[in-house]
């Protein structure tokens, strides 16, 4: 099994274990049940995540769309969760098909586990055996302290990374916003486009992104917008936050066939070119929409930008 981690060997840690695609709000309060945990047992707290996606491996005839990319999840859980180490595992059909106790077994090898904090209905290994009485016991054998807690409920319904990722499909952000406990972030590389929006008067970055990375519906948003050195960067880093508007679609006033998402930053002119932008989705202001002329899109761009100002001037 191989992985990626910040963590010595020789270092205890209490580690929690999961997709965690989002890091909505039941994820998080796992995240802080963990810190208690790890504070408690004078230990490092750190998460394990797997990378690719487990479906993308479990069931390949599926095309997997994940809320956040690997990068994206271990800022927001650094950012919103407050832990900073983490185990990436490479997951690959033969980690699939490691039994629960071959998998603990592994990781107690390499790593000095005092605690593990899950979900209530957390469940891993071969035919998802590592359910919650298999790690008690696991512990009571290997004096390792498990804590289960129950994830939150919003409203009686359970928060689930399925229910936001239809909400974000659909462009409902502020109610993925809301489940999520922070803004729904897309991420990439600043490539370069057509310069077709500083033609119009409103240049834009050109985001590269992974291709599983499942994008809000087309349409208008008002953004927050950070810039990163790298992915994974330290999110405790102080770096400016610039107010934004960004366009998700195909531009269909240009006849245009790929699916872009291209920001443009209020009050400032920089060069964006193969930096790593974050974008913060705050507000949806409309859909897509095909323009009779090239005057009509930039007018709407401009009602737009002031649009976006003014939701953004009062936090989203």
């Amino acid at each position: 099994m191989e992985y990626t981690t910040t963590i010595t060997e020789q270092k205890p840690i209490v580690i929690t274990i999961g997709n965690f695609d989002g890091l909505h709000k039941g994820h998080q309060r796992l995240m802080h049940e963990l810190q208690s945990m790890a504070q408690a047992l004078e230990c490092t707290p750190a998460v394990v995540i797997f990378s690719p996606h487990v479906l993308a491996v479990i069931r390949p005839e599926m095309f997997v769309q994940y809320l956040t990319t690997v990068e994206e999840k271990l800022a927001l859980i650094q950012q919103f969760g407050g832990i900073a180490d983490s185990i990436v595992i490479h997951f690959t059909p033969a980690v699939a098909a490691m039994s629960a106790h071959e998998f603990m077994d592994h990781l107690c090898t390499h790593f000095a586990i005092k605690g593990l904090v899950v979900g209530t209905d957390f469940s891993f290994g071969h035919n998802r055996m590592g359910n919650i009485a298999f790690l008690e016991q696991y512990g009571r054998e290997h004096q390792i302290q498990i804590h289960a807690i129950s994830l939150e409920e919003a409203e009686h319904t359970r928060i689930s990374s399925t229910r936001i990722r239809t909400l974000v499909s659909e462009g409902n952000i502020s109610e993925a916003n809301e489940l999520l406990g922070h803004p729904v972030r897309v991420s990439g590389i600043v490539k370069q486009g057509d310069r077709r929006g500083r033609q119009l008067g409103f240049p834009t970055a050109n985001l590269q992104l992974d291709p599983h990375k499942l994008l809000p519906a087309d349409g208008v948003y008002a953004v927050y917008a950070r810039i990163q050195n790298m992915p994974g960067s330290d999110a405790t880093t102080s770096v400016p936050v610039y107010k934004g508007v960004t366009n998700i679609g195909i531009r269909p006033t240009f006849n245009g066939k790929e699916r872009l998402v291209e920001a443009h930053l209020l009050d400032v002119d920089l060069d964006l070119y193969e930096k790593y932008l974050e974008l913060d989705f705050i507000a949806r202001l409309r859909g897509e929409q095909r323009f009779p002329h090239i005057e009509a899109l930039k007018a709407q761009i401009a009602a737009d930008v002031e649009q976006a100002r003014q939701i953004l001037a009062t936090g989203g």
